[in-house]
């Protein structure tokens, strides 16, 4: 069973994770840092607060993990590792054993700033915990829910001063470090990252190269074709004349006479697949390989008319926002990485039926 808060500041990890997209598309992807905190593109607030993991005690649950002592369980981190998996959209089994892997440092992480915060005597009152867990719903297990007015659950307690207590204690590591970000470094990333900011995409002018398929292909001709495009495209990331490497090579002779070149387009013309890297590729760069019923294929970006930018005074609460983040989780992997090194981490291998319920929980 888990448990996420319902309000906005504390919203469920879902929700946060589809907010950040919505205030920065594709933004955190060129600046968060990656490592101590895990591998999944999570912020620390998701990491931490937005998923309390409640697996009421069971003697049948093996131990896999204690971190200076504390015990962590296959099924705790199975319960984070359901929830983290819902909202990072986890389908396939290598996407859920990289989200168990994940949930796993997860739980380690958040039991050792939850000590650290414990030895930096941070405390929270038992009123504001018991205000605090009255705002989570439950999500999981046969539990009844709570009747209005009656006291929290006391493991809910125990998980949400956790949370509140790192949470005291990273403001107060975020004070001290000074995270906000200025004003020359939000110009900064505008002007490295302008591309980001697109108001209109205006033309784009494009060349490609196909090698086409017969009706029906067979799977000889499948390979053929694709060993012949892969030769193609490797050769124009080296060319300095896409023109004549088209015009001798390509099969779609209409463009091919023109040296590969097919005019000028603005969204909403090009099949949505196509248009979606033609318009995320740079002037003089290459799309990926395409696949259709023709044949295969790819496209040079040329040239791009009527392009235009929104004001850096437009964009400017985006980028902070986005800079704020960056430089929060960077202190807090900087802490963590300070904290695991002197830590006692210690990794326990279930044997038996508790092996066999490991690897089946990795899976789901």
């Amino acid at each position: 069973m888990t448990v996420i808060r319902n309000t906005l500041l504390y919203m469920s990890a879902a929700v946060i994770a589809m907010a950040a997209l919505s205030i920065a598309p594709r933004l955190e992807a060129q600046s968060l840092p990656s490592g101590d905190m895990g591998e999944a593109n999570l912020t620390w607030q998701q990491r931490f607060l937005g998923i309390l993991p409640l697996v009421k005690p069971n003697p049948k649950d093996p131990v896999v993990v204690t971190v200076d002592g504390h015990p962590i369980t296959l099924y705790t981190i199975s319960d984070y590792a359901k929830t983290e998996g819902q909202m990072l959209n986890a389908t396939s089994t290598e996407e859920s054993q990289a989200v168990f892997k994940d949930a796993t440092e997860n739980l380690i992480n958040r039991q050792l700033l939850i000590d650290e915060a414990e030895r930096r005597k941070i405390q929270i009152p038992d009123a504001e915990v018991a205000e605090r867990a009255r705002e989570f719903r439950v999500t999981g297990g046969n539990q009844p829910a709570s009747l209005p007015g009656a006291p929290p659950d006391p493991q809910l307690m125990t998980a949400v001063r956790g949370s509140m207590v790192i949470e005291k204690m990273l403001d107060r590591e975020f004070q001290t470090h000074n995270v906000r970000p200025t004003e020359a470094q939000i110009k900064q990333y505008y002007d490295q990252h302008r591309d980001l900011f697109v108001k209109d995409p205006g033309e784009v002018r494009i060349s490609h190269i196909a090698v086409k398929l017969p009706q029906n292909p067979t799977d000889a001709q499948k390979a053929a074709a694709h060993a012949k495009i892969l030769k193609l495209y490797k050769e124009a990331l080296h060319t300095k004349d896409f023109a004549a490497l088209a015009k001798a090579n390509s099969e779609d002779s209409q463009s091919a006479a023109n040296g590969g070149d097919l005019g000028y387009f603005r969204p909403g013309v090009l099949p949505p697949v196509v248009e979606k890297q033609v318009f995320a590729t740079p002037v003089g760069h290459l799309t990926g390989i395409f696949e259709s019923s023709l044949g295969y294929s790819f496209i040079k970006v040329t040239q791009r008319r009527g392009e235009t930018f929104n004001s850096l005074e437009d964009v400017k609460p985006r980028i902070a926002i986005v800079l704020l983040d960056y430089n929060e989780d960077a202190v807090v992997k900087d802490l963590l990485g300070n904290l695991q090194k002197k830590a006692k981490i210690e990794f326990i291998k279930p044997a038996g039926k508790a092996a066999q319920a490991e690897e089946n929980e990795q899976q789901n």
